[in-house]
């Protein structure tokens, strides 16, 4: 039995549900969870009761209500309880609500004002604040604004608008419309003035984080793909290419990291992984994930077609960012298909995504 299965029997015994687990070293999964009353929680699955325990021990002491140890291997943690992040549970005290929390690794609460804050380790957080107030100073670049840091915090303003993941799923979306919003709205990203020292994410760089996600994924999560053959496909693939033009990247852009307003425009969320590469990168990901959302009968594959278009339309790329498009969707399909191994109710869709793509000129 793989870790996930492992760990996923688990949490059945618990009597909660998996929605998402990211493999942390040997031995550990950090854990999305749902109640029967439909509560999300964090966790953590370890494969050693002892570390298990200690875990928890450190826990308690920082929000001993919300810690909990379920058999010997499930560390169960309510309300932002955690022991690296101790702001997380007292923001969430103080009446704030918990948007995200990745155990030990970051979280978001969303504050009575409706300002949110990013908690982190304290030792990221002038790299995080100084890197998301660059980001507000673009022009043409819609972002949250940093109004405050603490001691492993960093506040945030919030953006108007509603979730491009939200609005695809609207059946009275115009979505020619949207696609090209949002196409303009990332062209405006990618033609900011790139800085000297926001860090480099070549294609070398991304062929590394894909073949990390797909090698844990064949490791703990038995994914059923040809890992060989997929990565050799790959490999000759970049070997043929010519590098495109530089440009700051998102890193992580998809349709829930993007906020339309009618009178705003399109804003931007979560610039935490910025870095310098090539613009097909991101623009593949976020074509890659209209395919995605078509796999999982969020949208029709037509939806899906008609959005990434217009997204063409509006964004308007040069012949090395279009011809560039192919290897990085390949890219981003494998990448998801090794991330959504660890997302039993999604990782079919993603699956067969990386296996049978719908956008033609993507492959």
């Amino acid at each position: 039995m793989s870790t996930l299965a492992t760990a996923a029997t688990d949490v059945g015994s618990a009597g909660l549900s998996l929605l998402r687990a990211t493999p942390r070293g040997e031995g550990r999964l950090l854990l999305a969870l749902r109640d029967g009353a439909g509560e999300e929680l964090a966790g953590q699955w370890y494969a050693d009761p002892a570390r298990c325990r200690d875990v928890a021990r450190r826990t308690h002491a920082v929000a001993a209500d919300d810690v909990a140890v379920s058999g010997e291997r499930l560390l169960l943690q309510r309300h932002g309880a955690d022991r690296r992040l101790p702001q997380l549970c007292r923001l969430v005290a103080a009446g704030g609500t918990l948007v995200a929390h990745r155990p030990e690794r970051r979280g978001v609460v969303r504050r009575p004002d409706g300002r949110y804050t990013k908690v982190v380790p304290a030792d990221r957080v002038a790299g995080l604040a100084g890197t998301l107030a660059r980001a507000a100073g673009w022009t043409g670049v819609r972002v949250p604004a940093v109004t405050g840091t603490g001691r492993g915090t960093v506040t945030l303003t919030a953006l108007p608008g509603a979730p491009l993941h939200d609005l695809l799923a609207d059946p009275c979306a115009d979505l020619p419309a949207l696609g090209r919003a949002v196409g303009e709205a990332l062209a405006r990203l990618h033609a900011v003035p790139v800085p000297a020292d926001l860090p480099a994410h070549d294609l070398a760089a991304e062929v590394e984080v894909t073949e990390r996600w797909l090698a844990l994924a064949a490791e703990h999560a038995d994914l059923p793909l040809d890992l060989e053959g997929a990565l050799r496909a790959v490999r000759r693939r970049v070997a043929a290419h010519s590098p495109g033009r530089r440009a700051v990247l998102h890193r992580d852009l998809h349709d829930k990291q993007l906020l339309v307003d009618d009178r705003h425009g399109v804003g931007v969320l979560d610039l935490d992984l910025l870095a310098v590469g090539e613009p097909a990168l991101d623009l593949a990901n976020l074509l890659v994930h209209l395919e995605l959302r078509a796999r999982q009968g969020r949208i029709t594959g037509l939806a899906a077609r008609t959005t990434a278009d217009a997204v063409l339309a509006g964004y308007a790329p040069d012949a090395a960012t279009r011809a560039a498009l192919p290897l990085h969707a390949r890219l981003a399909r494998l990448r998801l298909a090794g991330v959504y191994a660890f997302r039993p109710g999604a990782a079919a869709a993603a699956y067969h995504l990386s296996t049978d793509p719908l956008l033609e000129e993507l492959s």
